[in-house]
């Protein structure tokens, strides 16, 4: 990326205002160059301001969704990590540069809405490309398994932001949400219980249901169906909490 050349050499130029901007500057001034050699490169095209700000507005947002439940997770840095590496292919400098506005985005005060904004302002001739980044944003989110109350918020709103259908939300929820509520209920113990105390409620309910245990108390045949069916949902639910855990 050329512009990230720039800045690395030493020349900053003419870039952009707005949130965006200032999240730039801020991230330029705090940790990569000497400001004092700023006008040694002179200004960037066009071409450039856009690369530069569809790269400042990935990075602030996708740091902004990180901290919107209160912690970054490492599931949330390895997204972000194979993103930078397998998807834009940076190079080491660049990944650094990256690193640093979205460091720099998660503890600013300017709120999620600002950079989607001007995002959505500058890029309103492609659709795709903020479908494509919103999706992101909600792989992003679920990256520890979990779709916190305040990042499902940020996710809700951010189709309105960035000019995209409202509908987008509920197809991608569907898509790439997984309510474990429902498994909990039927295991009879609350999401924040412990593994141990997850596999206990799973064998105890799986014993009292299992089709051979209901068949040698000579009941009803087609509660030898209900009973099977139970045995089966007990089951899933159990392997995907299980499995939830693991990510």
């Amino acid at each position: 990326m050329s512009w990230i050349g720039k800045i690395l050499g030493g020349g900053i130029g003419l870039m952009f205002g707005g949130p965006l901007g200032a999240i730039l500057g801020a991230t330029i001034g705090h940790s990569l160059i000497d400001q004092q050699q700023s006008s040694a490169q002179g200004r960037f095209s066009k071409l450039e301001q856009r690369q530069a700000i569809f790269f400042t507005a990935m990075f602030a947002m996708l740091g902004k969704m990180a901290k919107a439940d209160g912690v970054v997770s490492k599931e949330e840095l390895q997204v972000v990590e194979q993103f930078m590496r397998h998807n834009l292919r940076l190079d080491p400098e660049a990944r650094k540069f990256a690193v640093g506005i979205f460091n720099e985005a998660k503890e600013t005060d300017v709120p999620f809405a600002a950079y989607a904004r001007q995002f959505a302002e500058v890029f309103s001739n492609e659709p795709q490309l903020r479908n494509m980044f919103y999706e992101l944003l909600f792989t992003l989110a679920m990256a520890d398994g979990v779709l916190h109350p305040a990042e499902d918020q940020l996710l809700k709103s951010a189709p309105g932001l960035l000019g995209l259908p409202s509908g987008l939300y509920d197809t991608l929820r569907q898509r790439l949400v997984k309510d474990l509520l429902p498994f909990y209920a039927m295991l009879g113990i609350p999401e924040t219980a412990t593994d141990t105390e997850v596999k206990k409620a799973y064998r105890k309910l799986a014993t009292e249901y299992h089709p051979d245990k209901i068949m040698a108390q000579g009941l009803p045949e087609d509660f030898h169906q209900f009973a099977e069916d139970k045995f089966k949902q007990i089951n899933e639910a159990y392997e995907s909490i299980m499995s939830s855990r693991q990510k």
